[in-house]
């Protein structure tokens, strides 16, 4: 793997991790929907130190990942309907009011 390429991934993984930290500090439950974690991993997450953040950050490997587990959503992202898509990942995790 070339220098830059390395680089890249340690940048991505460092944005990510911080992001998923702060999203679990604001809203542990919706964060751990988010990221898919279980509670154990979530308390581990917010424990980090910058410092330790840093070091995981710098594995070789992509830290995030996609979770394509329902075929409405990748059929809808490879046909460009994002906003279909959004529609049907939305419904999976929420339940859908409807006024009387």
């Amino acid at each position: 793997m070339g220098r830059d390429t390395h680089r890249l991934i340690r940048e991505m993984n460092l944005s990510y991790l911080l992001l998923i930290q702060r999203l679990l500090i604001e809203d542990k439950a919706t964060g751990m929907s988010s990221i898919g974690v279980s509670s154990e991993v979530a308390d581990l997450l917010v424990g980090l130190s910058l410092k330790e953040i840093a070091r995981l950050a710098s594995v070789s490997q992509i830290l995030s990942s996609f979770r394509f587990h329902d075929h409405t959503v990748l059929s809808a992202l490879t046909h460009s309907q994002v906003g279909s898509a959004v529609t049907a990942r939305a419904s999976t995790y929420e339940p859908v009011v409807q006024s009387a």
